[in-house]
């Protein structure tokens, strides 16, 4: 049996091991950080299966080993985990690494085909969905990268309106299950205040706005001065104002 055949044989025999401690062992599965998220592509989002890239053979190599990894340690961190797998990935003989190289260039031979095939069954409008909806998530992730570094800039938050300084004043505690049928009683009771009822509140929020705006602009020249100018808001042109027209008497 070549060594290529015995790592497959071990992976499996693991892999059958490890669902049996998933099964039998609740206590065990409940220590182990699971994420449920996964990414989507532009094309799932859209229910269209496109083909995926095959595993590299250092990545499919982690793929198999992963699970008897977890097995016989529970409660390893993934920088762990990497290190383990780049080590016995390094000790295996190059019999088996060829083995593997081999594999991987017949199945991305296979993928090109295949993925061919799937482009060209697109419609139009199906292309056009997939551009656009790419183009909204490559916006998306800039949002989240901005929102990010303004966090870790310590960027000043922008307060909260009068209505939701109301809301935070609230005592009643809502369900979290209705949040709808409380975001009605609420307006509705915020309709019903006062005008000086309502003023307390509306003061209270011009005030945090001043303030948010005079913190606002010393974080902005802070962010000048480390050369982080494309962090400041663009100021708005001046308006230029029309020269006056001298009359000749």
């Amino acid at each position: 049996m070549s060594s290529f055949a015995q790592l497959n044989r071990v992976s499996n025999f693991f892999v059958g091991s490890y669902k049996t401690v998933l099964q039998g062992r609740t206590t065990w599965y409940n220590q182990v950080q699971v994420c449920n998220y996964t990414k989507k592509s532009a094309e799932a989002k859209l229910g269209l299966e496109k083909p995926k890239r095959p595993l590299t053979p250092y990545f499919k190599f982690m793929t198999q080993m992963r699970p008897a990894l977890l097995a016989k340690n529970p409660g390893i961190t993934s920088r762990e985990a990497i290190s383990w797998t780049s080590k016995h990935w390094q000790e295996l003989d190059i019999e088996t690494k060829n083995q593997m190289a081999k594999e991987y260039e017949k199945d991305i031979e296979d993928y090109k085909k295949i993925k061919t095939m799937y482009e060209s069954s697109l419609t139009e409008q199906q292309k056009e969905d997939i551009k656009r909806l790419k183009g909204e998530m490559a916006a998306a992730k800039e949002k989240r990268k901005l929102r990010a570094e303004y966090k870790e800039l310590g960027r000043p938050k922008k307060p909260m309106s009068s209505y939701f300084l109301y809301i935070q004043s609230r005592k009643d505690n809502f369900n979290a299950k209705d949040i709808k049928a409380y975001q009605i009683q609420a307006k509705s009771d915020w309709m019903k205040l006062t005008s000086t009822e309502k003023a307390k509140f509306e003061k209270q929020a011009q005030e945090l706005m001043i303030k948010y705006k005079k913190d606002l602009e010393a974080w902005e020249l802070k962010m000048l001065s480390m050369g982080r100018d494309d962090l400041v808001r663009p100021k708005p042109p001046r308006e230029k104002k029309p020269k006056a027209v001298v009359k000749n008497e």
